[in-house]
């Protein structure tokens, strides 16, 4: 990964900027530098981000970079890039080493954010392992808390409001992953893990992408199209390091490598990647031999190119997205190109495309309106113009988001929700939660805030709380099936709500008949666990023998039930029952005291 910078992913992102831009874009980067990223960092990932950023920002824009822990340090201020720039980044590479006792990341934002030129066009991509952790005396937990506040009720409203963006990397999975993602959301930015260089590299091409929109062509089944409007196309390609180097093919069959391949034609060659930049090339079908990941691209620069009108960084289930395009034709044409189509698309991180709208003609630009998506996570928006001889495509990442979250407290025994689209409140939206069958009180705790009380719920019993909201916008209602939540969700046993309706992925699955008995150090315990999985089973073996029994049989049994002896077989199988239910509980406070003593091991020494 440190060898990222020679890589020269520039020729992936050279050219002009976009001519909706106004002014080049500043893009600033904020380091971790917390005690904690010795630990958390441990392949120095903060070194390679650095390189990703010296090396994919284009000539013309501008950068800087700061540092953050106890205190906010900017080793290298804003300024145009250049040779001389890039030179002096590269060199701040042991100032990402000077680690700090504390993580301050409003005061490192807000610093970062407002530092001269203070106006225009600022995206700030924020790389952190950990959660606010100030310096002070006196409650700590209060002081990080209220820090927390601020950051995300008063300092990125008011970011958002002056056109500052800010994008945030973790570099583990114990960050405070709500207040980055909301951070980024209420600033239109993007939000990602990254606890490996291959996941480094993906989401600064996201975060570049975003900034440095490009067009680009399929890549399918390791073959990409290229029309004759097309002046160069950089193909970034992605593979295992023990792979054979790959090979470009062109459409007369001539066979470009790293060690023989045209002279106008730029290899750079990387253990994971290759990137291979061709001028003026030659129309048809290019092939690719050898095995290419799943994130590798074909970026061109072409006078033929798609314009898109700002794509948003959240979408939300049960709410469309409405898409505006143009095809730009330096040649001034009025007509559409023969046989012209453009649509958009929602597609998964892999490709696969889960929703697709047809954009209509309207002027000079094409609308349509993308369906509310289904699924929540991460995506690809994509915006696709093909013609009879071309095509043009715009990929931006996404995140998919229930409109109103759902977080268990299981201490208060209660479940409180947020509303996370900017349009929702208590004065529009109802919601309804059931278990079972069975509504559950809601309460409103304030402008964007309920909290639904659970009942008291046997330990052993895993069960899905649904949750419905009523929303009416301009007059209209729609109703959203957000997210279930599990309740219990260690327990043995799961139980689905009569009215549940959720994905088999999130249904807890039963015990099956063939799976081992946890280890419990005894040989009691396993023979309690073979007893109890087959009582557990006995109700419905004897159902279905019963309603499968001769009349005479059942006849006997009805006179077998009044033997003193059926009733102590069933007294005692009911205590086994009740046993094993005991010891399933006494296993799951053993499994959370455990977690609780995992969790303070990894404390920071300070806190």
């Amino acid at each position: 990964m440190r060898g990222l910078i020679a890589a020269a992913l520039t020729l992936l992102l050279c050219g002009t900027l976009e001519a909706a831009e106004s002014a080049p874009p500043d893009v600033r980067m904020l380091f971790d530098v917390s005690g904690s990223m010795k630990r958390n960092d441990p392949n120095r990932l903060s070194d390679s981000a650095l390189e990703l950023m010296v090396t994919l920002l284009p000539e013309g824009a501008r950068g800087g970079l700061w540092t953050f822990g106890s205190r906010v340090a900017n080793p290298l201020p804003s300024a145009t890039i250049d040779a001389d720039w890039r030179q002096r980044a590269l060199a701040l590479k042991p100032a990402l080493s000077d680690y700090q006792q504390y993580t301050d990341i409003e005061q490192a934002v807000r610093e970062t954010a407002s530092a001269a030129p203070a106006d225009g066009k600022r995206h700030l991509i924020l790389l952190t392992d950990g959660m606010i952790d100030i310096p002070g005396g006196g409650d700590e937990r209060g002081r990080n808390e209220a820090s927390r506040q601020r950051l995300m009720k008063q300092l990125a409203p008011t970011l958002a409001d002056e056109s500052v963006v800010v994008h945030t990397i973790a570099f583990s999975s114990g960050v405070d992953s709500s207040l980055l993602a909301g951070v980024s959301r209420e600033t239109g930015g993007l939000y990602a893990v990254a606890e490996d260089p291959a996941a480094l590299l993906r989401a600064f091409l996201d975060v570049f992408d975003r900034i440095f929109p490009r067009d680009q062509v399929p890549l399918d089944a390791q073959s990409f199209p290229i029309d004759e409007r097309v002046d160069a196309f950089s193909a970034l390609l992605f593979h295992d390091p023990d792979s054979p180097e790959p090979a470009l093919i062109g459409p007369d069959g001539t066979r470009h490598t790293l060690e023989e391949h045209s002279p106008a034609i730029r290899w750079q060659h990387q253990p994971r990647f290759d990137i291979i930049r061709v001028p003026q090339p030659q129309a048809g079908k290019w092939r690719i031999e050898g095995d290419v990941g799943p994130d590798s691209r074909i970026s061109i620069e072409s006078d033929l190119a798609l314009r898109v009108a700002q794509l948003p960084t959240t979408l939300y289930q049960g709410f469309e997205t409405p898409i505006e395009a143009s095809l730009n034709q330096p040649d001034a044409a009025t007509d559409a190109p023969p046989g012209l189509e453009m649509r958009a698309e929602l597609r998964d991180i892999d490709g696969r495309v889960r929703q697709s709208v047809v954009l209509e003609r309207d002027g000079d630009s094409y609308r349509g309106v993308l369906a509310p998506p289904r699924k929540v996570g991460n995506a690809r928006l994509a915006v696709v113009a093909k013609g009879d001889r071309f095509i043009r495509e715009r990929r931006q990442a996404v995140n998919v988001l229930a409109p109103i979250s759902a977080k268990l407290d299981e201490a208060a025994g209660s479940v409180a929700l947020r509303a996370e689209h900017p349009l929702l409140n208590s004065d529009n939206t109802r919601i309804a939660a059931t278990l079972q069958g069975e509504s559950l009180t809601v309460r409103t705790q304030g402008d964007k805030r309920w909290r639904v009380v659970l009942p008291a719920i046997d330990e052993s019993l895993s069960l899905a709380l649904t949750l419905t909201a009523n929303v009416t916008l301009d007059g209209d209602t729609r109703t959203i099936e957000l997210p279930p939540v599990m309740l219990n969700p260690e327990a043995d046993t799961g139980l689905r709500g009569v009215s549940l309706d959720r994905p088999e992925a999130e249904a807890l699955e039963e015990a099956k008949p063939d799976q081992q008995p946890a280890a419990s150090g005894s040989s009691l315990d396993a023979l309690g666990d073979e007893l109890g999985q087959w009582l557990a089973a006995l109700p419905a073996r004897l159902e279905s023998l019963w309603e499968k029994a001769p009349t005479s049989l059942q006849q006997a049994a009805r006179e077998t039930r009044r033997n003193p002896l059926w009733w102590l077989l069933a007294a005692l199988i009911v205590l086994l029952l009740l046993w094993r239910r005991r010891r399933n509980a006494r296993r799951r406070r053993h499994r959370r005291r455990g977690a609780r003593r995992h969790h303070a091991e990894r404390e920071e020494p300070h806190v």
